[in-house]
């Protein structure tokens, strides 16, 4: 519930550090409700990562077409979210589609999941009881309908989606979360898997460089580097020696982009002075590198008392 938002939104120093208290209690329901109750609906049903990662992808198609609208909105606060790679009719923009859900894919939803399933030693099993579901679960409505008014208002300067828009992007949510909950499990393999650091190197590089920069041609680098990820992952997971230890190091990568992207990243405040940013950037890198450091050594020091 507070990895979860900070990972979407401070990670990358977009925020200042001031307002870190006010984005965690505003959009920690949220995001981390979201994270959480996916959580409990792969493990509670027995499945695994396929269908955490699906059910992700329609959070962030939810999140970015129905709550915050910013996909549909030609005037999303500063920003120009229709271009490049434009489609006529939905009015999208699919560059920032792709950009959209995999951000939530990646460090909305699945590095907060590994991070908390570090510091627990029930890591494999549901945390909440009936009751706890439906606390994060109301907290979870709750607060999507304030963000999405709050959005509204604030940076949407009032725009509101077009009906077919709105129901194509529920279409697309209703598509992967039938898709997600109708995985099924594959057959174990014996196949090699690549070193933890490859790994975490990998996961580093291809959430840096999957989107090198803002048109058409670095939306086919984003094609083939998921792909290239998607398939990759997908036949060492199955693996017999696919351990825990794999997924970790795997979303490390990622989670470590918050040590570099905030000094490249441009801050929500255009007019935020040169000094203050290169505050807000460094304490955001700093409290990436702690929480990747601490939960590494959590990981460690608990597997060495409680070893499988």
């Amino acid at each position: 519930m507070v990895i979860a938002p900070w990972m979407a939104e401070m990670s990358w120093g977009g925020i200042p550090f001031t307002e870190m208290l006010w984005v965690v209690l505003f959009l920690g329901p949220m995001y981390g409700g979201a994270a959480v109750l996916i959580r409990e609906v792969a493990r509670r049903s027995g499945r695994g990562w396929p269908t955490i990662l699906l059910l992700a992808a329609a959070f962030g198609a939810f999140q970015a077409g129905v709550v915050d609208q910013s996909l549909f909105n030609p005037d999303y606060a500063r920003y120009d979210f229709q271009h490049p790679v434009h489609i006529d009719g939905v009015d999208v923009s699919l560059y920032y589609l792709v950009a959209f859900v995999t951000g939530h894919v990646v460090v909305s939803i699945s590095v907060p999941i590994v991070i908390a399933e570090a510091w627990s030693r029930r890591s494999a099993g549901p945390w909440l009881g009936r009751r706890g579901l439906w606390i994060v679960g109301v907290l979870y409505v709750l607060a999507t309908i304030v963000n999405h008014f709050g959005v509204k208002d604030e940076d949407g300067h009032g725009f509101q989606a077009a009906p077919h828009q709105v129901v194509v992007a529920l279409g697309v949510v209703a598509l992967l979360v039938a898709v997600a909950l109708s995985w099924q499990r594959r057959p174990t393999t014996h196949l090699a898997v690549p070193p933890i650091w490859l790994l975490a190197g990998l996961g580093f590089i291809a959430f840096l460089f999957y989107l090198p920069a803002e048109n058409g041609a670095s939306l086919l680098v984003a094609a083939a580097v998921i792909t290239a990820v998607v398939l990759g992952v997908g036949r060492w997971s199955r693996s017999s020696r696919w351990t825990a230890a794999h997924a970790f190091w795997l979303a490390m990568g990622p989670a470590l982009n918050g040590v570099v992207v905030p000094f490249v990243a441009a801050p929500y405040d255009d007019e935020v002075s040169a000094r203050a940013e290169l505050l807000a950037d460094s304490v955001a890198a700093a409290t990436c590198l702690l929480i990747v450091a601490l939960t590494t050594y959590r990981r460690l020091r608990t597997r060495a008392m409680h070893p499988a």
